[in-house]
């Protein structure tokens, strides 16, 4: 996938950077939605998710900082599925 290819909210965002966003596009496919819906209940996503109730803006903003702590450690998959929740 090239970095055009990438979702523009990923892209704007402002919290990834240029080696972030190549590792973003790096992957063969998205996560399912199968994938994503067993991720968004692990104990670490839930605290998240529920931190920011009623504030979409700021849980956007944790949970695209978060995907980057998780690009970090060169967890790819779990960055996308916190991302496209």
């Amino acid at each position: 996938m090239q970095i055009t290819e990438l979702p523009s909210f990923i892209v704007n965002s402002g919290i990834f950077n240029e080696n972030d966003l190549d590792k973003l596009a790096s992957i063969d496919r998205f996560p399912t939605d199968e994938e994503i819906d067993v991720f968004k209940f692990e104990p670490e996503i839930q605290e998240l998710l529920n931190a920011f109730i009623g504030d979409e803006n700021t849980r956007m903003t944790h949970q695209l900082l978060k995907a980057k702590e998780f690009l970090d450690q060169n967890e790819i998959q779990k960055a996308w599925k916190l991302a496209l929740l």
